[in-house]
């Protein structure tokens, strides 16, 4: 199966999203800061492969924790590599749930990949190229 990334980004109202919020955002909904400097969801079950990842929307994208006091994120990217060893639609859906969830806490807006607005049609779409993706991997 060919790789390919699912990813949505997270883009506070106001102009920036104060760092250290959010990472203890993050950390409240269990994501724990890892490998390349950024945010991983991981569970017993597969502990060396997150269901998705969470990076900042800023060039390197990763979180230097040592130097986030008082510097603004710009926002953030929840993104999740397929294939995996987990149900790429039930990684989905933990990933929006959680980026819903931090949305509605930490004043955000959720948009996909290419910058549109994060709608139930979307979420559908995608949901339904994951299940045709499933799919096609247990055939193969």
């Amino acid at each position: 199966m060919p790789e390919r990334i699912v990813a949505l980004r997270f883009v506070p109202r106001s102009h920036y999203l104060d760092a250290m919020t959010a990472v203890a955002a993050l950390r409240e909904a269990g994501l724990e800061h890892g490998r390349y400097g950024i945010f991983h969801l991981h569970d017993d079950e597969h502990p060396d492969e997150p269901k998705f990842s969470v990076a900042s929307l800023t060039e390197p994208g990763s979180f230097d924790l040592e130097r986030l006091a008082g510097k603004p994120l710009a926002g953030m990217s929840f993104f999740m590599v397929l294939p995996g060893a987990r149900d790429p639609v039930d990684r989905f859906d933990a990933m929006v749930g959680t980026a819903r969830a931090l949305a509605h806490k930490l004043d955000a807006e959720l948009f996909d990949d290419a910058g549109s607005s994060w709608s139930i049609q979307r979420e559908r779409y995608i949901r339904e190229e994951l299940i045709a993706y499933r799919l096609q991997s247990a055939s193969s």
